[in-house]
């Protein structure tokens, strides 16, 4: 069967579009594609024959951007009576014609050439070390590097999946690897942005310090600009901030719950060290009270003074 077709017959059994098929000799086919509220990347293995659906996996939300062009999802289906198999999907942000993943320990794999839909997606050794995806343009360079720790691993087991979350930026979280700057005009030049700043804060709090952080999974991205004011004893509020879009999204899982900031969702959680993380258009931002009574009331209330341009 011809590749629209597979296509198409793959898209009648699933009940959705599907961007692509891999049919390999030995193999059950794969049907790939990107949908779902919130958008993911989506892989169903399916019968050769008839395209019975045999197991189905959605990959947790995840979006690339101009600074962090590709990402991944490593997902394993290890069912019973059932060839164990593994693949890696990919989706990459416009101008990104292929990419290469970089294995420990073996050769690595041809280029995979990504689809009209973004997708890139190839079938993996079931015990290889995912070192790295890095994403090409169009001359074959290398134009931004996905380290393994981001590419989220899935496995499917006896009908239910398990698995981790590649490593995110990190909005929510306290103080990380990086370096202490002296100044604004050190951070300006060592992040290439002009940091945004809270108009409002506790009485209290001053003499801030000024950190830079790189993003965990992307080496090349630029790194996040920290920016700490401290209170009386241990009090202490944390603003750290990078461009967006953020690679993951924070899902608001409960306890979390939803707030406005500025008329962009927000996503508050914890009542004694209370966080916040929310995105515009060019910025996202996190924010961490740390032994301040009623830190979730100021938490909003500092969020909402950050001036920010919509575009």
């Amino acid at each position: 069967m011809e590749a629209g077709a597979l296509i198409e017959a793959s898209a009648r059994a699933l009940g959705h579009p599907v961007s692509l098929v891999l049919a390999e000799v030995g193999h059950d086919l794969v049907a790939c594609s990107i949908g779902g509220d919130p958008l993911r990347m989506r892989a169903a293995w399916l019968a050769p024959d008839d395209q019975r659906v045999i197991a189905k996996v959605g990959c947790p939300p995840l979006r690339p951007s101009r600074a962090r062009p590709v990402v991944a999802c490593s997902v394993g289906r290890f069912e019973p009576n059932m060839d164990p198999d593994r693949l890696l999907i990919c989706q990459v942000a416009p101008g990104i014609e292929s990419v290469r993943v970089v294995l420990g320990a073996e050769e690595s794999p041809e280029d995979i050439v990504v689809d009209a839909s973004g997708l890139a997606v190839a079938r993996m050794p079931l015990d290889a070390v995912i070192i790295a995806v890095d994403a090409l343009d169009p001359t074959g360079e290398p134009v931004g590097r996905l380290v393994g720790a981001g590419v989220a691993d899935l496995r499917l087991e006896s009908g239910k999946v398990g698995g981790r979350l590649g490593t995110s930026h990190g909005m929510a979280a306290g103080v990380g690897a990086g370096a202490w700057v002296d100044d604004f005009a050190a951070v300006e030049f060592g992040a290439g942005f002009t940091p945004f700043l809270p108009t409002w804060l506790p009485d209290g709090f001053g003499a801030n310090t000024l950190r830079l952080e790189p993003d965990v999974s992307y080496p090349a991205a630029p790194p996040a600009v920290v920016i700490v004011w401290h209170g009386e004893g241990d009090a202490r509020i944390l603003l750290r901030q990078a461009p967006a879009p953020l690679a993951m999204p924070d899902s608001a899982a409960p306890p979390a719950k939803e707030v406005d900031i500025n008329g962009v969702r927000g996503v508050l959680r914890g009542r004694w060290l209370p966080t916040l993380v929310w995105e515009t258009p060019t910025r996202a931002f996190g924010l961490q009270m740390r032994r301040i009574e009623n830190g979730e009331e100021l938490a909003l209330q500092i969020a909402r003074s950050i001036p920010v341009p919509s575009a």
